[in-house]
């Protein structure tokens, strides 16, 4: 990268912001650190101390993009997947900005490595396990039992499986769910206890650091910090990585604006409007369903 952009400090200014590393919550910088081959090593980290009990070893990246049964049918782009060595395969999904419908977009994605599975002729119906993972910069709504909402605030990750409700036997061991809620997190660097604690810290606060936690002196996270440092980007990627964050915050701003005009006119005419304006915008059509609820037919129509 050119050595003007770099200030004496380490930092680059992206955005009027100084910043050290990237922000791992931008679709850019998720996919840089969790998504390419050269930092697998990160990704493998953070699903071994995700999942400890699953003796993973090594991943190998799949594609993003799944195609529906037919032509005509929807198609699903992941974040993140890979497969390991035993076959189990992984979805990670980083989601910025709240979804009303999150844990059904998660089910539905949850459904493409499953029917992959199914070879042509004769089959046994025998799966090996599918895991979906959310990372979220925002916290579910959790609707409990009144004895259980203290437990609620407390808990930072939830674990979802198929379970019969009165005995709790599990279904089966080949689905589950683990979402993890940036939003619930807010411990400090000296109050730092576990290894999800130290992710999710990361995730969280990443960009906003100057320097690595004396707390965060485990080998992955030298790599991830290594992985993250703008200053060793090319003009390329610094390009790249810039024009991702205009485009996040465009968006955002936009969602903002449109929020606050649903809440004001609230009927479908209002929704409708808000659209108009969020097309006018640039935004996809489809986050623009996800953030009011009308049809994307509906949307491409206006």
């Amino acid at each position: 990268m050119c050595e003007s952009c770099v200030s004496e400090d380490g930092t680059v200014e992206i955005e009027g912001r100084k910043m050290r590393y990237i922000d791992p919550l931008t679709d850019w910088g998720f996919k840089r650190l969790f998504g390419s081959e050269m930092n697998k090593e990160i990704l493998l980290g953070f699903l071994q101390d995700l999942f400890p009990e699953k003796d993973i070893r090594d991943i190998r990246y799949l594609g993003n993009e799944n195609a529906g049964a037919t032509s005509g049918d929807r198609k699903a782009v992941f974040d993140v997947s890979c497969r390991t060595e035993k076959g189990e395969e992984f979805i990670v999904e980083m989601q910025k900005a709240p979804q009303e419908y999150f844990r059904d977009r998660a089910l539905y994605y949850s459904t493409f490595p499953l029917q992959r599975q199914a070879p042509k002729g004769d089959w046994d119906f025998r799966l090996t396990p599918v895991y979906m993972v959310g990372i979220l910069n925002f916290g579910l709504v959790h609707n409990v039992r009144d004895e259980l909402r203290e437990k609620v605030r407390e808990m930072r990750v939830f674990r979802y499986e198929l379970t019969e409700t009165t005995l709790g036997e599990r279904m089966t061991d080949n689905l589950a769910f683990v979402f993890l809620e940036l939003e619930r997190f807010g411990k400090s660097e000296d109050g730092l206890e576990t290894m999800l604690d130290k992710w999710m810290y990361v995730l969280k606060n990443l960009s906003r650091l100057t320097e690595r936690p004396a707390e965060l002196q485990e080998r992955i996270f030298r790599r991830l910090f290594e992985a993250a440092r703008i200053a060793a980007f090319t003009r390329e990627e610094l390009d790249e990585y810039t024009n991702d964050m205009m485009t996040e915050n465009d968006h955002r701003n936009a969602i903002d604006y449109a929020r606050k005009q649903g809440r004001a006119e609230g009927e479908m005419v209002g929704k409708r409007s808000v659209a108009q304006r969020m097309l006018a915008a640039g935004l996809d059509p489809k986050m623009i369903s996800e953030m009011t609820g009308l049809a994307e037919p509906e949307i491409r129509g206006l």
